[in-house]
């Protein structure tokens, strides 16, 4: 199973950034950070479509919450006969811990970190891998 969820930053101008962060609730490892200004459910298919390529096949299921993103067309057509989807209940982050636990670790151990100078250009953070 992995899970997917977004968060929300703002770069050095202030405006809105989001992120979405995707693992493998087994391995433990960090499948996804796409970091853009605005991320569609188109957007968020591409991505997934060369995550799933890279690690040889979707997963049995995927843990989402009921965002826009999540709940797109888009998206449900894309995982339709490829991988299961389950909703976490709105309002309990708690169902889905461990991307909750690393969206934790990644705000307190990259985007605080960086300060007043992060996120200048959010296309020049991508790719975090283990």
């Amino acid at each position: 199973m992995w899970a997917i969820d977004f968060q929300f930053d703002s770069n050095i101008d202030g405006k809105a950034i989001k992120i979405a962060s995707m693992i493998d609730e087994h391995t433990r490892e960090s499948l996804l950070n796409l970091v853009e200004r605005s991320i569609t459910g188109e957007a968020l298919v591409a991505e997934l479509t060369k995550v799933f390529a890279a690690a040889g096949g979707p997963p049995k299921v995927l843990r989402m919450d009921n965002g826009p993103e999540m709940v797109s067309q888009a998206l449900r057509r894309f995982c339709e006969n490829r991988t299961g989807i389950v909703y976490i209940p709105p309002g309990c982050p708690w169902d889905n811990d461990y991307i909750e636990s690393f969206n934790n670790r990644l705000r307190k151990e990259c985007l605080n970190r960086a300060g007043r100078r992060r996120w200048a250009r959010p296309r020049t953070r991508r790719g975090w891998r283990r």
